[in-house]
């Protein structure tokens, strides 16, 4: 045989082997083998695409979808990226050559909702929600705040999730959630909200807590408005001075000598810890008494003024903590000012996250970061 005659023979040796390589099941480069290669490929994939609503089957090379997927358009975007799966199909090239998406459906829409309305009615050791959410993830918030801010409460009703909202989703969820804070000012009432407009309404025990109330109705994100009518309890008035038979004379107050009255602010101040739960707003009552006593020496200190920051933790988005820590300081702030300070020398800001005292990486950092800090400023 001449040397031409064995190279072919070498060749259909080859050949030969490499076909039989693939008909035999498991072996590398087997029909077997590059089916399981490409089941695992498309099982990656729907992990990359967060489905784990579908399941995938291979047989031979086509992909067999099955499940529900929450919208129309994250069947078709699943179906486009198993269809891609390996390359461009082909015995050689292993990848899907079809795609039957026959039983994967889609979930129905959300119902749209005009008018939008979102209500909380609080009253009798109870509160009633009623209305409409943009999704679960918004609905579970909002249940969440109202059994930590109402621990005492029986929650009722039932909240239905549809499209219509007049703002995006996170939103909408912190006029929700800003709104509940505010009727936890109130001894009883009710917040109402039609469109991009949130109202509350009812009656609060005293005009601190009015106060509060109001302040956060008026911190609404995205354009979104909010208004308030609370209802005081009027003051019991002073008894009637008793007239005496003879007038007292009154003695002239002698001129006070200017001194450094700041230093009784600022041991006050420095006395008062304020520290938060997670997205808690709360002023606890010995807190409160510290807040009277400082309001008390401010309104004494004619040249004084006092700044109050908020800081929070790190948790959630930037934005939202900002106006967190916002409205946190305003509270403090409205606390002082329904308490005597004069309201033109108490101001109040937020830092958000950007000013951290200990790591937000364990709850003990968290807790210390959520927090308010006073600082006496001289005006001369």
């Amino acid at each position: 045989m001449n040397a031409f005659l064995k190279l072919l023979a070498g060749l259909a040796a080859v050949a030969l082997i490499g076909a039989a390589a693939l008909l035999f099941e498991g072996a590398p480069g087997s029909a077997g083998s590059a089916q399981e290669k490409l089941a695992a490929r498309a099982a990656d994939i729907l992990e990359e695409q967060e489905a784990d609503w579908a399941s995938v089957r291979i047989d031979g090379q086509k992909a067999i979808l099955s499940g529900e997927a929450p919208t129309q358009e994250a069947r078709e975007t699943l179906i486009t990226a198993v269809a891609a799966a390996e390359g461009r199909g082909g015995l050689f090239s292993g990848g899907v050559t079809a795609v039957d998406a026959s039983g994967l459906a889609a979930a129905p829409p959300e119902p749209v909702a005009d008018p939008y309305i979102f209500i909380a009615e609080r009253e009798n050791g109870t509160l009633a929600l009623s209305g409409y959410v943009p999704d679960q993830a918004t609905r579970d918030a909002v249940y969440e705040l109202a059994r930590e801010l109402f621990p005492d409460t029986e929650i009722s009703g039932d909240l239905d999730i549809a499209g219509g909202a007049p703002a995006d989703v996170d939103t909408w969820r912190i006029a929700a959630e800003t709104s509940l804070r505010a009727l936890y000012y109130l001894e009883r009432g009710a917040v109402s909200a039609e469109g991009p407009r949130f109202a509350i309404a009812g009656q609060a025990q005293d005009e601190v807590r009015s106060s509060a109330a109001r302040m956060l109705m008026t911190a609404l994100p995205g354009g979104l408005e909010g208004v308030a009518e609370i209802a005081v309890p009027a003051p019991e008035p002073d008894p009637a001075p008793v007239a005496t038979s003879e007038p007292v004379a009154q003695e002239a107050a002698p001129e006070p000598e200017p001194v450094d009255c700041t230093p009784p602010i600022s041991e006050a101040a420095a006395d008062i810890r304020i520290n938060y739960s997670s997205s808690s707003s709360d002023l606890d009552p010995e807190t409160q008494a510290k807040l009277r006593s400082l309001a008390v020496r401010l309104g004494e200190c004619p040249q004084a003024r006092l700044r109050i920051t908020g800081h929070t933790d790190s948790r959630g988005r930037a934005a939202g903590n900002f106006l967190l820590s916002r409205e946190r300081a305003e509270i403090v702030r409205e606390f002082l000012v329904a308490a005597g300070a004069p309201s033109d020398r108490v101001l109040a800001e937020g830092a958000g996250e950007a000013e951290p005292v200990a790591s937000n990486a364990t709850e003990a950092g968290r807790q210390r970061n959520r927090r308010i800090e006073f600082e006496i400023v001289t005006s001369g």
